[in-house]
């Protein structure tokens, strides 16, 4: 019986920890490009051309209450998770990818996808964000995390926004992410361990071949 007790509570254990894993955003720490991202609402209509009269590359409404996307032609592409680059359903916000940006409109893609569906959206009701604004506004308000997938070198901390610099730790298990600064692709942080010891330096959050090392805590 005792073993049965323990199996149960391992398996709890686990089942808790995947679905932590994977909701209430979807990510993927592979596949980041572009100048930042926009926030978009339903319905959204991507044009060929940055006007109202280019032609309708796709029309795509999302439902956060019952996590659902449909795309009205790119019917097989259009899971939620290859559609967004980051989506929380208990803060109704939604990401997509961009590309480019232009007298307000912006050219957003689906993030996911080898051959991603691209297109041009007004930024009345969508709002795009670069990099600095992105983690800066949203990181400071929800907190930072770091990809499971980083390597050791990707987890150092530097006393200066470059590598010549020394060395102050690493980010091991970080209970809490919070980003001070922004210069390019460097953050300075503060971070919380689980011993609850604070320390503060700057991270290469952004690599040269465009991905993503740290991400918002939505």
């Amino acid at each position: 019986m005792k073993k049965i007790f323990i199996a149960l509570f391992v398996f709890l254990n686990l089942y808790l920890t995947a679905m932590a894993d994977v909701m209430p955003y979807y990510v993927n720490s592979l596949r980041r490009y572009g100048i930042g991202y926009t926030l978009v609402k339903s319905p959204l209509v991507m044009r060929r051309e940055a006007k109202v009269e280019g032609e309708v590359l796709e029309v795509l409404n999302f439902d956060y209450k019952q996590e659902e996307t449909f795309c009205e032609k790119n019917k097989d592409r259009c899971q939620i998770d290859e559609v967004f680059a980051a989506y929380s359903k208990s803060k109704n916000l939604a990401f997509m990818t961009t590309l480019d940006e232009t007298q307000g409109w912006s050219l957003v893609c689906f993030n996911q996808n080898e051959r991603p569906v691209c297109g041009w959206v007004e930024e009345e009701n969508n709002k795009f964000y670069n990099w600095s604004d992105f983690f800066g506004i949203f990181g400071k308000k929800y907190g930072l995390y770091l990809f499971k997938d980083l390597q050791k070198p990707d987890k150092v901390l530097y006393s200066a926004p470059t590598k010549q610099t020394n060395s102050i730790g690493s980010l091991e298990m970080p209970k809490m992410i919070t980003p001070w600064l922004i210069r390019g692709n460097w953050l300075l942080v503060k971070v919380l361990d689980f011993q609850n010891q604070a320390k503060t330096g700057w991270i290469n959050f952004r690599g040269n071949d465009g991905k993503l090392k740290l991400f918002v805590k939505f």
